[in-house]
Parts: C-alpha cells; structure tokens; sequence
C-alpha cells in the first residue's frame, strides 16, 4: 500500500500530494484518539492493517495486472538505462 517514493515535477502536484497525506495522517490519529477507550494502545498501523483488511477491494482483471506488471518492468528498465549512462557521464 505505500510507496517508498514519490517524485513529482511540478510544485503544485507536491502541494497536491502534501495536503492528502496531511488528511489521511489526521483522519488516522482522530480514528486512534476515539479507539482509545476501547482498544489499548491502539497504533496507527494497528488502524492501517484494519483498514487493508475491511475496505472492500476492487479486483483486478489478468489483463488489469499484466499492464500493472509490465509498467513497473518498464519503469524498472528505463530507471537502469538511465542510472547506466549517469554513470557513464560520471565516469569520463
């Protein structure tokens, strides 16, 4: 569910990005601050986890995750193109 990156290359997609995160961390602490009572030590992961497994979930089509499976190779393959001729360049 989470990336370990995000690039963007504009400001206002930052800013985008930036606001919904801030939403969602304030929605997660509000939902840990009412838990609480309830539940002891309640994380926020403990509240991501609950939320992976109750949230109902389109299902992808084969054809759906083959063009997930072939972007990221793609992604994958240009980013190795690229790192090679950085390291080119550096390398002169």
């Amino acid at each position: 569910m989470w990336e370990a990156d995000y690039q963007v290359r504009r400001w206002d997609a930052w800013h985008n990005h930036m606001a919904l995160v801030m939403l969602g961390t304030l929605f997660l602490v509000k939902q840990k601050k009412a838990g609480c009572q309830q539940w002891l030590m309640l994380s926020v992961n403990d509240l991501v986890t609950a939320l992976e497994h109750l949230l109902p979930r389109r299902q992808l089509t084969a054809e759906e995750l083959a063009d997930i499976i072939n972007k990221r190779r793609y992604l994958r393959r240009k980013a190795k193109e690229s790192h090679a001729r950085r390291s080119q360049v550096a390398g002169e």
